[in-house]
């Protein structure tokens, strides 16, 4: 009956004769019933005017950022009191001890430390405030900060205070060790089949959980997804992440994981989350995205054509699921429908699969880090610490942007 039922949702006739499976599955029913499935199943009618809407662009430092902790941390000093499972504690920045950069971005690194207090590992990121208002990311920084003080998810990243002096910012998380996704990927080529799925189901529960919320996550990558000890996913660096109330305009992710209504500027909502799920189980299973060019406006063009190569050892089953995530037409593309991330999860690349279990992290992973201890640094690049030089601090006006954080 899930076989059936998937054949009724099946919304997208490919003209490629190359799999005779793939055509024996697909109805043809779309061109007698569209207008009528249209009605039902879209969820955003916004193709029909563009032109007309993006005379309404919304002011983009105020597209659905409230959050409701504005001046909890006006503090002047470098500390707070934050709630832990012992009680209230109140945190300094002294109370961490550097170790060690295992990561770098255009305006900050992050490095493992060491909490003095409780004796346990996690990851700093610092940001210079200079470098990030003269790249015009002040608000981009706030939003990370303000969406992840309000999510927990146990393949999102977990942020366990954030503070800031004259010159940076600062956001300390829980230190995941067993590395990135994407050093994995490239050392292995491509991923099998049920490696891709195990990872791919992670990530549609983090999806959802986030979408829930309002929440686009914007920016999915191999690179952004870490391995923990325990093998299981964590979803990193919310950077592009935004609450939405209706679409965003920015202009922002990565070139081959940027669904076409981004390359268009045609105003884009969490639809874009699932495009990006597509590029990537692509990638897991082929060992390079489906869309690749030596420059970004090469890459864009293919975007845009939506022409795809499907090599032949590509597992049909999971074809079929990426074929209806890379869907040009957002108000067909999968996940993007009246049932949302239902109908991903309906699926039948993901039907032996019990969601709860994927959740509670009751499925074995297929690859478990190497792992010498809670600090070890051994799964990420090394990089030279004498680079670093200290950052300028900012005058008080540039410093109240950030008075909240």
């Amino acid at each position: 009956d899930e076989d059936e039922e998937d054949d009724d949702e099946e919304l997208d006739e490919e003209d490629d004769d190359e799999d005779e499976e793939d055509d024996d599955e697909e109805l043809d029913e779309e061109d007698d019933d569209e207008d009528e499935e249209d009605d039902d199943e879209e969820l955003d009618e916004e193709d029909d005017d563009p032109e007309e809407e993006e005379e309404d662009e919304p002011d983009e430092e105020d597209d659905g950022n409230e959050t409701d902790d504005e001046g909890d941390d006006d503090e002047t000093d470098d500390s707070s009191s934050v709630e832990t499972a012992k009680g209230v504690r109140k945190y300094h920045l002294d109370d961490f001890q550097i170790i060690k950069t295992v990561g770098t971005g255009t305006f900050g690194r992050v490095c493992l430390c060491r909490d003095r207090v409780s004796e346990k590992y996690c990851a700093m990121k610092l940001l210079a405030m200079t470098d990030v208002i003269r790249l015009k990311q002040t608000e981009h920084v706030k939003n990370e900060r303000n969406i992840l003080r309000e999510i927990r998810h146990p393949f999102v990243i977990s942020l366990e205070w954030s503070t800031k002096d004259d010159c940076c910012l600062y956001m300390i998380f829980e230190y995941v060790c067993g590395g990135e996704l994407f050093t994995y990927l490239r050392n292995a080529g491509r991923f099998n089949s049920q490696t891709s799925n195990f990872y791919a189901a992670e990530i549609v529960s983090a999806l959802e959980y986030l979408h829930s919320l309002q929440i686009v996550y914007r920016d999915l990558k191999p690179e952004n997804l870490l391995i923990n000890r325990d093998g299981h996913l964590k979803i990193t660096d919310f950077g592009f992440a935004k609450k939405l109330r209706d679409r965003t305009w920015t202009l922002c992710g990565t070139p081959e994981y940027l669904a076409p209504e981004i390359i268009q500027s045609k105003g884009h909502n969490k639809a874009v989350d699932w495009w990006a799920l597509g590029v990537l189980i692509y990638e897991m299973l082929v060992g390079y995205p489906p869309f690749y060019d030596e420059n970004p406006f090469g890459i864009y063009e293919k975007i845009l054509s939506g022409k795809i190569e499907w090599p032949r050892h590509m597992d049909p089953i999971a074809k079929d699921l990426v074929k209806k995530l890379l869907t040009n037409d957002r108000t067909k593309r999968l996940g993007n429908m009246k049932n949302g991330a239902d109908d991903v999860k309906r699926h039948r690349w993901f039907k032996n699969l019990n969601w709860n279990d994927v959740y509670n992290k009751k499925l074995k992973p297929p690859i478990i880090p190497e792992v010498a201890s809670d600090g070890d640094t051994s799964n990420f690049d090394d990089y030279p610490e004498k680079d670093w030089k200290p950052a300028r601090a900012v005058d008080q006006r540039d410093l109240q942007l950030f008075n909240d954080f």
